[in-house]
């Protein structure tokens, strides 16, 4: 391949990202302000694409000065060029059948055994395939044989101009989407999300320390695209619930599903005896963002960066402030990190978000807890009132009235403290840390039954996620998808409803259908959530997902299929649900109608 070729094969593999990100990420009601963006960031991206070929291209240039065939790398590079316009074309296609480019996710069901089935590939569909494969690859060929693309590129651009140039484009365009994200610009962060592999940089530190403000948008109600955000989520509706109940919610930092226990937990497990009791229940996260949003919103993790960016509430949230609640949410931690003042609270205001920080986490809940009881002692029904936990948050503090676990290890520091040596004395403070949380939870309780609220109080009690102490070979949690990190209790206080135990798998995204049949509202749970309502007699749940900042897990009531690039790293792709490897390939565990379902609704709420 002569030279002006091999810079035509360049010139176009180049060019064909370019105009493949503009066609993917256009839309006519961007405006100038994104439009410009798309062109800064649609140009870096065609050559950060490219850069294996461009590195074989300087290495052909070299070889070819001193006099060696570069036959071979003409032809790597042709192969490139063709991999690439197929690489966007598949792109392309996953957006408009799916909802998102080629990642981790679709990779790990490439590779997973049968994964391609359960999305109901078929043989013809792989000979369509490989059809399309085929064509684009001789007309790519046709193409750069037969229109000289090297004769459109500019003569006065020679490398040092180019290279000076992209680097200007690049600190541009990386410092516009920082400044966007920072100030939640919707508009240039929805754009961006329509580039192909676009790497996103944020400088948040940056901007606060220099002392700009944070735009906070007024709307809460943002569906269309002129708003930004890809959301294909239901409008408010106007109606009014049939069962105003008041609803207390009470969420705990780290409280795994074995601390409902009549000893660690008394005053929780003595309320559980008069609630309805989820024993296999599923957070929706291994953390505390993820675990929050599928809770409240019901949708699955992947979810949060888009409502987070639309400044859009969940749709629970909405309805329970048109029906004119009292309003209160409380936490020992802070709502602005993880941002839920920006996402699960956004439609309420800063005087009804208290954010306590000061000593401890014990001593914070029970600041909190007094305020909070005043708080529903005061209010007007109908009421909601919302609870974060800290007490059961490493490094588990408590009082000394709290010990029940004598053997806990005092100096708990993580510099210096040898974690798999010391593992039961940690898990001994967290034990304690947790009987303190119990205390505080059962104030509550005692409250509530004092006051005669609880013949007409709903009332959640449930973990964000929970806690491992190296049964699976990790401390904490965020990291793997282990039992122990994903698995929480449920109790839900229903009015009027006799007490019973459920013991088949649900999972955090059923809540908000729940709250809401209680509450009267005659919606279809699938138009807002994934999740289903756990006392319909009618309830049944094939699977469920837990997430993480980078993927989601699928659990079915046997396998558990990590498609996590976090997860993955850390753990295996395939366990039982008991952590146990499993093999795919051998397994008689019906994995691949879940998978299916899964692979076809997990983009359901995008445009």
């Amino acid at each position: 391949m002569p030279t002006a070729i091999a810079f035509r094969t360049v010139l176009f593999s180049i060019s064909a990202v370019f105009l493949g990100n503009l066609w993917l990420a256009w839309q006519p009601v961007m405006g100038f302000s994104a439009d410009l963006f798309l062109l800064l960031a649609a140009t870096v991206q065609a050559f950060i694409l490219n850069i294996p070929i461009l590195i074989l291209y300087a290495l052909r240039q070299t070889l070819h000065r001193r006099g060696y065939q570069v036959k071979a790398l003409d032809v790597v590079m042709l192969l490139l060029c063709i991999a690439t316009i197929i690489f966007m074309v598949a792109n392309y296609k996953l957006r408009d059948m799916y909802g998102f480019y080629f990642n981790f996710f679709v990779f790990n069901l490439l590779v997973t055994p049968g994964g391609i089935e359960a999305m109901g590939a078929s043989a013809s569909t792989n000979q369509t395939i490989a059809l399309a494969a085929i064509m684009i690859a001789v007309v790519v060929y046709l193409l750069l044989r037969m229109i000289p693309f090297e004769r459109f590129y500019p003569k006065f651009l020679n490398r040092t101009r180019l290279l000076s140039g992209l680097a200007l484009l690049l600190c541009v365009q990386a410092g516009w989407y920082a400044f966007s994200e920072f100030n939640y610009n919707r508009v240039i962060l929805g754009t961006a999300d329509r580039i192909v592999w676009y790497i996103p940089i944020t400088a948040r530190s940056f901007f606060e320390n220099r002392g700009f403000e944070i735009n906070r948008p007024d709307s809460l109600m943002v569906d269309s695209y002129e708003t930004g955000g890809s959301i294909d989520y239901l409008a408010t509706p106007d109606v009014k619930f049939t069962k105003a109940y008041n609803i207390v919610w009470l969420v705990s930092e780290s409280l795994r599903a074995d601390m409902l226990d009549p000893d660690i937990t008394p005053n929780t497990w003595r309320f559980a005896q008069h609630s309805q009791r989820f024993n296999e229940h599923y957070s929706g996260g291994n953390g505390t963002r993820m675990g929050m949003f599928a809770q409240f919103y019901g949708l699955y993790g992947q979810y949060w960066f888009d409502f987070l960016y639309a400044n859009r509430a969940p749709l629970m949230m909405e309805l329970i402030k048109k029906n004119n609640y009292e309003m209160m949410a409380y936490t020992s931690s802070r709502f602005s990190y993880p941002e839920f003042d920006k996402t699960i609270f956004a439609g309420l205001q800063d005087s009804q978000l208290q954010s306590y920080t000061e000593g401890e986490g014990w001593e914070r809940d029970r600041k909190n807890v007094g305020d909070m009881l005043r708080f529903i002692e005061s209010a007007d029904a109908p009421f909601f009132s919302f609870m974060f936990f800290e007490s059961a948050h490493a490094n588990y503090y408590f009082p000394e009235e709290s010990i029940i676990r004598d053997d806990y290890i005092e100096d708990f520091n993580y510099l210096t403290v040898d974690v798999p040596a010391q593992i039961e004395r940690i898990r001994n403070r967290y034990i304690n840390a947790t009987h303190h949380l119990d205390s505080q939870l059962g104030r509550v309780f005692n409250a509530l039954e004092e006051q005669g609220l609880l013949d007409n109080t709903i009332v959640v009690v449930t973990g964000d996620h929970g806690e491992e102490f190296m049964e699976n070979g990790r401390w904490g949690h965020n990291s793997t998808f282990s039992q122990q990190q994903i698995r929480v209790p449920l109790l839900i206080h229903v009015p009027g409803k006799a007490p019973s135990i459920t013991n088949v798998m649900t999972s955090h995204h059923d809540l908000p259908a729940t709250i809401l049949s209680l509450l009267g509202v005659d919606l279809d749970p699938n138009a807002y959530s994934f999740g289903s309502d756990l006392l319909s007699p009618q309830y049944d749940r094939e699977y469920t997902v837990v997430s993480d900042w980078h993927g989601d897990t699928l659990v079915t009531p046997e396998v558990k299929m990590v498609f996590s690039k976090k997860g993955a790293a850390y753990d295996e792709l395939a366990t039982t649900t008991q952590d146990e490897s499993i093999d795919l390939k051998t397994t008689t565990a019906d994995y691949k109608t879940p998978l299916g379902q899964f692979a076809r609704e997990v983009s359901r709420f995008y445009h």
